[in-house]
């Protein structure tokens, strides 16, 4: 829902934007014969679009003109579409529901959904009930049985029984009342949005598109029915995957957003919550990937049968149990951050699929090591007979049959979803176009593939990190503004206050001028560790947090702050800043682009830049602000 809606309340989506009045299915060509004469045959038929220039199945169409009694076989069926509507088109039914808010979770009334599909390759010469009840998670194979017997499932307009066969370009039909699952009631959020694009921040625990069990509770018709905005995503999440999404306005931008990243043209990061201390040093996984079971979404590392896959992981802090990894997929394969993060023995510690110690065990599936036919067995039962379990929620409720049957359609009823069924630490945090100069981020990128296409205007995108990953990182920034605040304020230079941490500790705190001289904040906090230490280094992986963003340039003479930290060698892994330094003083700060060159990363933290700009002004209570002069 948007912002603007209460906690709880009853919406009517909009109907679904109808096909331009123009839309008509092209003729066939006419083309010549060896003999010169004309003859009818297809020739490269264009496909069918929209007035956006979005393609449309055929079947869309035909749920825009048919009813569901033609396609189930109409009077040659009768008998068996009793209640059946003949003038309604499957698109009306389709439409004929609610949103309802209620709390953390959106719900849509049940309404009557006629499934039609094609046959997919593996389908071919294969029983119909046996392709039900494998390729179909959803239903018993005695519900599937109860359907054809029925007759309430087609092949081509035409009534299919238990025995029928299904070949190569046959369209397979079932109607039935729909029960989509809950989903988040989190809002999703526009970050950039044209003529051609619009960027939003997913929330997690919703899916992007129709797809399986969900059609309305989807990003993509929340878009359009919420907020009046049609688009097709030009990249994929998992349903509980969070974060940045482009989304295409029209069928042309659709397409060219989607030629870029296939051809690899966009840099990607994700930052991820994991399970243990990860590695301070950044770590590269080259491990190919297979798919177990699509019907389980069960991935993992196989050598042998796998495709290439290629995962680039970097720590941004850990806090004694748990640390926060930026996350850089250099394929595109599915699960692969969460598998590669598995394997090296830190996976998602609300990874409902591979983070389970019920289902792993206590090695978690570190480097492959498990039981592939226990495991199998295990997570078949996830969502029908027992919930999802995590290393962060081990014993919770979740979803899982109930037991209880819709009055209606006598199918049986899901409980409500749970944590484990609604979220997942891993976000798209940004994501950006890449050239081959750009030295940015280099040193991350260390061992990437080749670049492929025409270089393209520069832009880049990002989200906010997520509250789950920010809750040590506000307590210390908060730590670090009441530091700057000890500092008194003078009309020549800034308030600034400085923390640092290595492994959930603080290791010492600083603010401006507090040792002799004109010092800054991250200067005094590193030499009081220093005098401390007997030594002018910090451990690996010490996290720096800074109310303003460390300075480049110091006309005094001073070593500017951002060479102190370089000179550490990478030991400060991570510099977190709560505002970036205004040009009052000097202009252009540098600090970002030379410390992710270093592969040091930068994150400004969130909910600080007002108060932490007026510390740094000496204005915290609004009463004065420094004169423009030099440091």
């Amino acid at each position: 829902m948007t912002g603007r809606e209460k906690e709880t309340g009853v919406t009517r989506p909009k109907p679904a934007r109808s096909v331009s009045p123009a839309l008509s299915e092209p003729p066939k060509k006419v083309a010549k014969t060896p003999s010169g004469s004309s003859s009818l045959r297809a020739i490269s038929t264009p496909p069918l679009t929209d007035e956006n220039g979005f393609k449309l199945r055929k079947v869309y169409v035909d749920a825009q003109k048919m009813s569901a009694y033609q396609r189930m076989g109409g009077d040659d069926n009768k008998n068996n579409l009793t209640g059946y509507p003949k003038h309604r088109t499957m698109r009306d039914e389709e439409e004929d529901t609610h949103y309802i808010v209620d709390g953390p979770l959106r719900r849509v009334e049940p309404y009557y959904f006629t499934y039609m599909t094609h046959c997919k390759e593996r389908w071919r010469n294969k029983n119909i009930l046996d392709v039900f009840s494998t390729e179909f998670r959803l239903f018993p194979r005695s519900h599937y049985l109860q359907a054809l017997e029925s007759g309430g499932v087609s092949i081509n307009d035409n009534v299919a029984n238990v025995n029928s066969i299904i070949r190569n370009g046959d369209l397979i039909s079932h109607r039935m009342h729909r029960h989509e699952p809950a989903v988040t009631s989190r809002p999703i959020k526009i970050v950039h949005e044209d003529e051609n694009y619009v960027v939003i921040d997913k929330p997690s625990g919703i899916p992007v598109h129709p797809t399986g069990r969900y059609r309305h509770n989807t990003v993509t018709l929340v878009l359009e029915r919420e907020m009046g905005i049609k688009a097709h995503p030009c990249n994929r999440l998992d349903r509980l995957t969070s974060g940045l999404m482009l989304l295409g306005k029209n069928g042309k931008a659709a397409d060219e957003m989607s030629k870029i990243m296939k051809q690899r043209q966009v840099t990607k990061q994700y930052v991820a919550k994991v399970v243990g201390e990860f590695p301070n040093e950044t770590t590269v996984v080259d491990k190919p990937l297979v798919t177990v079971d699509p019907k389980l979404a069960f991935n993992t590392v196989d050598e042998k049968n796998g495709k290439p896959a290629k995962t680039v992981f970097k720590r941004l802090s850990y806090d004694g149990e748990t640390s926060i990894v930026l996350c850089k997929p250099l394929t595109g394969r599915t699960h692969q951050i969460r598998v590669h993060l598995q394997y090296l023995g830190h996976p998602i510690i609300n990874d409902p699929v591979y983070s389970s110690p019920n289902i792993w065990g206590p090695n978690l599936g570190r480097g492959g090591d498990f039981d592939l036919a226990e495991v199998r067995r295990k997570l078949s039962q996830i969502g029908k007979t027992k919930p999802a379990t995590t290393w962060l929620h081990p014993n919770t409720d979740g979803e899982l049959l109930s037991g209880e049957e819709c009055e209606i359609c006598h199918t049986e009823l899901y409980t409500d979803p749970g944590p484990n069924d609604l979220d997942l630490y891993l976000h798209a945090y940004k994501y950006a176009s890449r050239d081959k100069s750009d030295k940015v981020d280099a040193k991350f990128m260390s061992g990437d593939m080749e670049v492929a296409g025409e270089e393209i205007e520069p832009w880049s995108y990002q989200t906010e990190l997520p509250d789950w990953a920010l809750v040590e990182q506000r307590k210390y920034m908060a730590m670090a503004l009441e530091e700057a605040k000890k500092c008194e304020a003078t009309d020549t230079a800034f308030c600034v206050g400085a923390v640092l941490v290595n492994s959930g500790k603080v290791l010492a705190t600083g603010y401006s001028r507090e040792l002799e001289g004109n010092t800054h904040a991250e200067q005094n906090a590193m030499e009081k560790y220093f005098a401390e230490v007997g030594k002018r280094d910090v451990p690996p992986g010490t996290e720096l947090y800074t109310t303003m963003e460390p300075c480049s340039k110091r006309l005094s003479g001073n070593l500017p702050c951002l060479d102190r930290i370089l000179e550490l060698n990478g030991h400060i892994s991570t510099c977190y800043v709560g505002v970036m330094e205004p040009s009052k003083f000097v202009a252009k700060n540098v600090s970002y682009e030379k410390l992710m060159e270093k592969g040091i990363s930068y994150i400004k933290v969130p909910g600080f830049e007002k108060e932490a700009l007026e510390v740094a002004e000496g204005r915290a209570d609004g009463s004065r602000k420094p004169k423009e002069s030099l440091p």
